[in-house]
């Protein structure tokens, strides 16, 4: 059966769904869009060829990327010291990349269940589920591709859905397998062939809620009878400003004068965010040893951001102001950002962008968490915190996670917002209280459900007190990680592959094709 014909219109409703759907993330959170983007998505694949179908999810995804990653634009140009030419070329590079993936996902599908609408109404309930499949495993190689580009995963537009409360049950990706699941049966549901396809795409649907209800009523983790008093320092310094040696002073005096400001006597902890400390440790400790005193005479922890350097290394850090001096160094770097993949390659974009801080040394991955007033603090910094599959070697021996962050690259952008969704996600699948503290926000405090206690807006210098409690045990998804929906995609997949060559070997041999 030859693809049916495809007028111009699929392509640019292709594109506006994939740019709708970035309003299911933050700062927008119309959670509801997301299902709505995908099931548009999904008919308009019905009819069509492979080549076809590719060129619909590439579009989808440009529409998708181009508004949800544009932010990149920011830390290219104006702090990255790009042309205007050259940071667009590299913007529109990422989108297109990015792209490819929705792109695989739409060929792979059409080819598999065959092109011009073969699928039979028995399997049209599978094909929506073979769907899903494709798409998870899309983002998760997404998440591993040069270093992980994990941005805007669909899952996280659920993060105050109904589907959210499934994040310590199979995390992120797996509420982005049904999402997208239950996204392409609605699409079944209205416009299935026959009654029993229907039935079957409305079951599924109508289980997925039931999960849904059922997982809201768990609880995963313990609360310690202890709380912890955490302040956390947002001092607003513009990223034109933050790595001027001139400045270093000031800005350290900054740090000081907030973190002492009307301080309650219950405060155990204060947390200074990401390279707070624009300069080696080693280089500005003796100056601060006067402060730090003083802070330790008051029973107070001081948690920095960092450069810590040892002969002609230099790590992106963490570090325990006072005290043991623990120190927690950074071990999943950002391509193009704190090191340049494939350098000898690409020396160019080093002499065309210059990021402070960007050939950095990483640190080990067997990370021990702090041991900060008392508690097992677990510590990520910035770009760390959208990878759960690996804050979960931060627990059950952490009882609080902490997040330093420098969103101040983005600009004023959507960036920061989202980055914020991604702590709440890694709060409700770990079920630990997080504190995630910017140089220039949003900084903010997220109970173990992924609600926000308490934040301190983006452009604003501040403060913010709160009060902590710890958090023992293990949720299932910090037991299995990603292993199980990466096992449910593979083996719809390998089914639907298995089922997709019978049915050619068939045809090819006998002159039948299996319905």
């Amino acid at each position: 059966m030859r693809a049916t014909r495809v007028g111009p219109l699929v392509p640019g409703i292709a594109a506006a769904a994939g740019a709708a759907l970035v309003l299911a993330f933050a700062p927008w959170e119309l959670w509801l869009v997301a299902p709505l983007s995908i099931a548009t998505l999904y008919a308009l694949l019905q009819p069509l060829s492979p080549r076809r179908a590719a060129l619909a999810g590439f579009v989808f995804g440009v529409g998708y990327f181009g508004l949800g990653v544009n932010w990149v634009y920011h830390s290219l140009r104006l702090f990255g010291g790009a042309t205007s030419f050259f940071a667009v070329f590299l913007v529109a590079l990422l989108v297109a990349i990015c792209a490819l993936f929705p792109m695989a996902t739409a060929w792979l599908w059409a080819r598999i269940r065959g092109a011009g609408g073969r699928s039979t109404p028995t399997l049209q309930v599978r094909d929506a589920w073979l769907f899903a499949a494709l798409w998870s495993l899309s983002e998760l190689a997404r998440g591993k591709v040069l270093g992980g580009f994990p941005w805007i995963i669909v899952g996280y537009s659920q993060t105050d859905g109904p589907l959210g409360t499934l994040a310590p049950v199979m995390g992120v990706y797996g509420i982005g397998f049904l999402l997208v699941g239950a996204s392409a049966s609605l699409v079944v549901v209205l416009r299935g062939a026959t009654v029993r396809s229907r039935a079957s795409a409305i079951a599924g649907i109508v289980i997925l809620a039931g999960m849904s209800a059922v997982a809201s009523t768990l609880e995963f983790t313990e609360a310690k009878s202890t709380t912890l008093g955490v302040r956390l320092v947002q001092a607003n310094i513009a990223q034109s400003l933050k790595f001027d040696p001139d400045r270093l002073e000031r800005s350290l005096r900054d740090y000081r004068e907030l973190s002492l400001e009307a301080l309650p006597d219950d405060i155990d902890v204060v947390v200074w965010p990401e390279t707070a400390i624009p300069a080696s440790f080693d280089r500005v400790l003796p100056d601060l040893a006067p402060w730090i005193e003083e802070v330790e005479a008051r029973n107070i922890d001081v948690l920095s951001g960092g450069f810590e350097r040892e002969g002609e290394r230099t790590w992106n850090a963490v570090r325990q102001l006072g005290g043991t001096e623990q120190i927690y160094r950074k071990h999943h770097l950002v391509p193009f950002g704190e090191y340049l993949p494939f350098r000898s390659v690409l020396e160019i974009v080093a002499a065309l962008v210059e990021i402070p801080g960007s050939d950095l040394s990483r640190g080990s991955d067997q990370v021990v968490p702090l041991t900060i007033a008392g508690e097992a603090i677990g510590v990520s910094i910035c770009y760390e915190d959208v990878f759960g599959e690996e804050l979960r070697s931060l627990v059950p021996e952490s009882t609080v996670l902490v997040n330093v962050s420098n969103d101040a690259w983005f600009g004023d952008s959507a960036a920061p917002h989202q980055h914020e969704q991604k702590a709440r996600m890694r709060a409700r699948e770990l079920a630990r209280p997080l504190i995630r503290v910017t140089n220039t926000g949003v900084s903010s405090s997220i109970a173990y459900n992924g609600a926000i206690e308490g934040r301190i807006a983006n452009d604003v210098r501040g403060t913010l007190d709160v009060r902590v409690t710890p958090r023992t045990g293990l949720t299932w998804y910090a037991r299995t990680g990603n292993w199980p929906v990466f096992a449910v995609a593979m083996a719809i997949l390998s089914m639907a592959l298995l089922a997709a060559f019978s049915r050619d070997y068939r045809k090819a041999h006998v002159g039948v094709e299996s319905s």
